[in-house]
């Protein structure tokens, strides 16, 4: 494979196309596709089961270029952190990434992450020896009955490749994906995100974005008052080290309060961070799952004072703190 996609962002970053940025990208982002993915995930135009050919992920148009012109960009890029490749679910993506992540560590020392969908052990090897630093296996759906209706896979399958990656690129070098608004409980996402980060997974979350053209496409974006709600839990799990069980949920599973110490609720709600896009280091992601004029769900940027007055008044209009 002598082409790879890039995110729209990220080819206006490195000069292949003209553009303007309301929030650049601190990431470069790849998406390996040959001929069409396998998936039939019911919100991605990715999917097998959409009729036409697709270049977009999410909202993100992906424009395709000359390999040899990216890693070019790439090299002499100082701006971005890191390199995240996005595999597309078919058997030539999967080995063609083995080349394309060891062509990269030849001509930069950007830490590379790639995301694919469940592999086996050994392909897992083969990533980590070419060179890539974290592995993504997206779960997305956080509803275990909700799974097969939604991906079209296996859940056990996903937790198996997790567990895997685990051993092969270690704690905290594994990451997946979590969308909210797919049909789950605030409940089931909350007590998802303790269950991987205990495990040793890193979880990051996106909004569902209704798709044209997707079996999905009639389906609303979360609220944002729940958005908030579940990033606020996130960070409070993953960077200050509480437990679901300090939740309270009420009948319909929503989170009602957060139950911890009123200064560990301070410092998550300090200065934005949290609502903040969270992943892997020097990931940013910009506008994937809204639009410029807003709402904003993940801040590519730190948000200002007025926003933090939005966001506060999002979740404790409906959650009590401590």
């Amino acid at each position: 494979m002598r082409r790879v996609r890039l995110s729209y962002g990220s080819a206006v970053e490195l000069g292949l196309i003209k553009g303007v940025l309301r929030a650049k990208p601190t990431t470069a982002y790849l998406f390996l596709k040959d001929v069409r993915c396998r998936g039939r995930c019911r919100f991605c135009p990715q999917s097998s089961d959409m009729g036409d050919e697709e270049e977009r992920i999410s909202r993100v148009d992906w424009p395709e270029f000359a390999l040899d012109d990216v890693e070019k960009g790439v090299s002499s890029n100082r701006k971005f952190q890191r390199v995240c490749i996005q595999c597309s679910d078919e058997h030539s993506v999967k080995e063609g990434v083995l080349g394309l992540v060891r062509e990269l560590k030849g001509g930069s020392d950007l830490p590379i992450s790639v995301s694919t969908s469940p592999i086996s052990l050994e392909q897992m090897k083969r990533i980590r020896e070419a060179g890539a630093e974290i592995l993504t296996i997206p779960l997305d759906c956080a509803g275990e009955a909700l799974f097969p209706l939604i991906k079209g896979r296996s859940w056990d399958d996903h937790w198996r490749a997790l567990r895997d990656a685990l051993g092969v690129f270690g704690t905290g070098k594994v990451g997946t994906h979590i969308i909210v608004g797919l049909g789950e409980t605030e409940k089931e996402v909350v007590t998802l995100i303790d269950r991987l980060w205990r495990m040793g997974v890193v979880p990051s979350l996106f909004a569902f974005t209704p798709i044209r053209g997707t079996p999905l496409e009639g389906k609303p974006a979360p609220a944002l008052s729940a958005y908030r709600r579940i990033q606020l839990a996130r960070h409070l799990i993953v960077e200050l080290g509480a437990a679901a069980k300090e939740f309270r949920f009420d009948k319909d599973g929503n989170i009602a309060e957060f139950c911890v110490p009123a200064e560990r609720l301070d410092e998550a709600l300090k200065d934005g961070a949290t609502f903040m896009t969270r992943g892997c280091p020097g990931c940013n992601r910009p506008y994937f799952n809204e639009r410029v004029s807003g709402p904003i769900f993940n801040y590519a940027n730190r948000p200002r004072p007025e926003d933090m007055a939005r966001i506060k008044g999002d979740i404790f209009g409906s959650a009590e703190g401590h």
